[in-house]
């Protein structure tokens, strides 16, 4: 694995050549470390109109499982908790995590709930008792899942009907958008730590296997 000269100062220290837990401890005590400002869940918004910003439409949102442009601030948008505030371990030091915190519109926010992530296809909608994210959103999804049990340590059955091989498999199947990049690069300037798995999918393959994702710092 070679780091690029961009992430270079960032991930400073890391030993890439480890595999499986002794990486998956390196990379969250790194991940923790670098984590210097936890944002109060009220201060998120100036933060999150920019990390889900549409750059083609000034003042939208990209909204997470219809993809939709809509202005950031409208009565019908609201903010998902990927990793829903009634499953979180520490609210007050997660519920404000940007990292797992996306624009949607309230409808579609209210009808996911807290229910689990599960296997699906298509648009986004309830599948028997979980929500499938869309194809669309699938990898964007299981990235902010990973990272909140990499820096948290929130276990796998609280989020998915398939444990961590679900999000294993889409991570692979979804490769990395401009905008997750976009949102890694806002939400490190406001919180210090960025999304690992969005600067390289396959960091998630060498902790737990499984489907392999691109190894995009080849």
């Amino acid at each position: 694995i070679k780091v690029p000269l961009k992430l270079k100062a960032y991930y400073l220290g890391v030993d890439f050549t480890k595999t499986g837990n002794a990486f998956r401890d390196e990379l969250a005590a790194h991940t923790i470390k670098k984590h210097r400002t936890y944002l109060g869940y009220g201060q998120r918004n100036q933060y999150l109109s920019k990390a889900d910003a549409d750059p083609a439409h000034r003042g939208n949102a990209i909204l997470l499982y219809t993809g939709e442009s809509r202005n950031y601030y409208a009565s019908t948008v609201n903010t998902e908790h990927v990793f829903p505030q009634s499953k979180l371990s520490n609210e007050r030091q997660q519920k404000g995590d940007l990292h797992h915190l996306r624009a949607c519109d309230k409808n579609v926010n209210s009808t996911r709930g807290n229910l689990p992530f599960t296997q699906g296809s298509g648009r986004a909608r309830k599948v028997g008792g979980g929500w499938y994210p869309s194809d669309e959103f699938k990898g964007d999804v299981a990235r902010m899942v990973m990272y909140m049990n990499l820096h948290y340590n929130l276990p796998w059955d609280r989020i998915s009907t398939a444990g961590v091989e679900l999000m294993l498999r889409w991570n692979a199947e979804d490769p990395v958008s401009a905008l997750e990049q976009q949102r890694n690069n806002v939400i490190e300037e406001a919180q210090g730590n960025r999304n690992p798995f969005i600067d390289n999918p396959y960091l998630a393959t060498k902790i737990w296997g499984g489907n392999p994702a691109e190894n995009t710092w080849k």
